[in-house]
């Protein structure tokens, strides 16, 4: 067999079409475009979620921020001259007790809280370890609110209470009582 014979003497073209550069500069300027416009679409809805999230959060009073403390003792007060007198009330301010009373108390004992009467409230002293009743009621003449009843002999007097001392109240769900604690005393005036 002569090898001229099997070579073959039959050209055929074949070309494939060369992508033109300014095609693929085009297609590379379209996708980068694409892509800055995805990647800000997604930076709004994160936007958008997060702020969604935030309000959600402001309105059902709950976070999923992590906090490595919070602070029980909802409600402070440095005690003055008319906590400790002889009317036997400790007053507290209205958005106070609105914020971080009323809504624990439940609708009836709230509604109560405003009339004249005023609602029984429990608060367990946490530093002796003693139940006490008090009434909690909206005072007419200061538009603020006052816890009543036997507040200068259970506290004043058995904690020896002064003005400047600083006292905490915070809500235990489990016990439907407010816990009480003296937190800080007032420096004496030597």
């Amino acid at each position: 067999m002569n090898f001229q014979s099997q070579i073959s003497s039959k050209l055929t073209l074949t070309f494939s079409i060369m992508n033109n550069p300014m095609d693929e500069r085009e297609q590379c300027q379209k996708k980068r475009k694409s892509s800055i416009s995805e990647a800000s679409t997604l930076r709004t809805s994160r936007r958008r979620f997060s702020n969604n999230k935030n309000e959600e959060e402001r309105n059902k009073g709950v976070s999923t921020t992590l906090k490595l403390y919070d602070d029980p003792w909802k409600i402070k007060k440095t005690l003055t001259d008319s906590d400790l007198g002889i009317l036997s009330r400790l007053l507290l301010a209205a958005d106070v007790v609105k914020r971080h009373i009323l809504p624990m108390l439940g609708v009836d004992y709230a509604r109560a809280a405003e009339t004249e009467e005023g609602t029984p409230v429990r608060v367990w002293d946490m530093d002796t370890k003693s139940m006490h009743q008090l009434v909690l009621k909206r005072w007419s003449s200061s538009k603020s609110y006052v816890l009543i009843g036997k507040w200068n002999q259970d506290f004043v007097k058995r904690r020896d209470l002064k003005k400047g001392d600083e006292i905490g109240f915070h809500w235990d769900p489990y016990n439907y009582t407010f816990n009480f604690c003296v937190l800080k005393r007032a420096m004496l005036d030597n």
